[in-house]
């Protein structure tokens, strides 16, 4: 190929780039030129878990695949919880584990959560059921004091 034949190339693709670029801009629905990638569901933190925002508690505390477990005493879990958890307060787990584990293995996923985000027993009840081989474990850090401050209904 010769220079001449190169640049022929060249004018040819820039005319089509610049046709394509101006069909787009007067179009009726312009197809963006950049798109933004989609962020992932909930981001990993520094703890290695998923971490679960009210929004995303809210979202999935119905589906009957997915487990709530509240971490905190049994006398705060009857004081009031999220609508549909389970009490497996980290103090009492090797107690409490032995019956719900057959409920837990089959489920799809586990959302842990504590009081507040000052409280480390849910992360603590994540990492035991992580070695227990329960792997799709999401902390909800915020925990009650998060649940309340944003409006939602507990359950006693």
């Amino acid at each position: 190929m010769n220079k001449k034949s190169i640049l022929q190339i060249l004018l040819m693709v820039l005319a089509s780039v610049l046709i394509g670029l101006g069909s787009n801009f007067f179009a009726h629905k312009p197809l963006p030129l950049f798109r933004e990638m989609p962020s992932a569901a909930p981001a990993v933190s520094v703890s290695g878990f998923s971490e679960a925002d009210v929004d995303f508690v809210r979202q999935f505390s119905a589906d009957p695949g997915v487990v709530l477990l509240d971490a905190r005493t049994v006398e705060n879990f009857e004081h009031g919880h999220i609508p549909g958890a389970a009490s497996l307060p980290i103090s009492r787990f090797d107690e409490f584990f032995p019956r719900q584990q057959e409920h837990l293995r089959a489920a799809r996923m586990l959302i842990v959560y504590c009081s507040d985000l000052k409280c480390p027993d849910s992360h603590e009840l994540a990492l035991r059921l992580f070695r227990k081989g329960l792997k799709v474990l999401f902390l909800y850090k915020g925990g009650m004091e998060d649940w309340l401050e944003n409006g939602n209904a507990v359950e006693k």
